[in-house]
């Protein structure tokens, strides 16, 4: 009887996590694993050929255009996640502590402008960032411009642009949720206890909401980051990123193995970068030590 008891307490994490190991193992694990395959395979006559080689990793980082496009997509998710951190984040602060009554209005509109059509919004930002489009139609109606201007298109500042009107909504919900969860008899206490609102919100309501600025910035950066229909449609030759390039590998060139290689090296000097930014904030942590 007691050993049945104890073989119960053993399989019962296991059965417990069965189904959720059993479900990234399907949804995660093996797609990864299958293109982690592939970008160490090659294509020759357009069939993939099983021998395992780092030349896709080589050609990738000793490319004159890889290494630049991994680089710029980086620079524009950073730049997206941090703009849209800093517009949503007064957004979600004045839901919570100003306009309760209306919170729930606001929060269903944010959620009905997901459903609108991901690439109609595109065109529709294509349309207003144009040579004859709405902003340059101000500018000359404001005598700031001349004639119509095409700088405001085919850039890495308009996809920043269309992207941070897309992924608004993901970020508010993560911000609004960590601010929603601070208890006021923390804020009130900070309040008895001397601090200003404005000493209040940067020493107690930031620090408790920044899980959900950290949660917010990270989601919008990997989105930015790896998008390719925005900088095809408004970024052009200046504004392409890495996925454009991946894209073209699985798609027209039907290179996969390569078109793996771009992904993995993408991650890898994503992980390069937050490991540094870690030993960085330790070693800041030991010198104030």
């Amino acid at each position: 009887m007691l050993g049945r008891l104890l073989a119960r307490r053993r399989l019962s994490p296991l059965v417990r996590l069965g189904p959720l190991t059993l479900y990234m193992l399907i949804f995660f694990v093996i797609p990864v694993g299958t293109f982690l395959l592939y970008s160490f395979w090659t294509v020759r006559e357009w069939d993939v050929v099983r021998v395992w080689n780092l030349g896709n990793y080589r050609e990738v980082f000793t490319s004159p255009v890889y290494p630049r496009l991994i680089m710029r997509s980086l620079a524009v998710g950073a730049v997206t996640a941090i703009l849209s951190v800093v517009v949503v984040y007064p957004l979600a602060y004045t839901l919570v502590f100003r306009l309760e009554r209306y919170r729930d209005l606001i929060l269903f509109l944010l959620t009905i402008s997901l459903f609108s059509n991901y690439v109609v919004r595109i065109y529709a930002w294509r349309s207003i960032l144009s040579a004859n489009g709405l902003v340059n139609y101000l500018l000359m109606g404001l005598r700031l411009a001349d004639g119509p201007r095409s700088y405001l298109i085919h850039t890495p500042w308009a996809v920043v642009v269309v992207l941070l009107n897309v992924y608004i909504p993901f970020a508010t919900l993560p911000i609004f949720s960590a601010l929603l969860n601070i208890e006021r008899d923390v804020l009130d206490a900070a309040s008895d206890l001397g601090a200003n609102p404005v000493r209040t919100f940067w020493q107690v309501t930031l620090p408790l909401s920044m899980p959900g600025v950290m949660a917010a910035f990270s989601f919008i950066f990997l989105l930015s980051a790896g998008d390719f229909v925005t900088p095809e449609l408004v970024g052009g030759i200046n504004g392409m990123m890495i996925g454009n390039a991946v894209a073209t590998q699985f798609g027209m060139v039907s290179n996969w193995p390569l078109g793996a290689a771009m992904v993995f090296s993408t991650i890898l000097v994503i992980v390069l970068a937050l490991a540094a930014w870690l030993v960085g904030q330790r070693g800041l942590r030991l010198l104030r030590v």
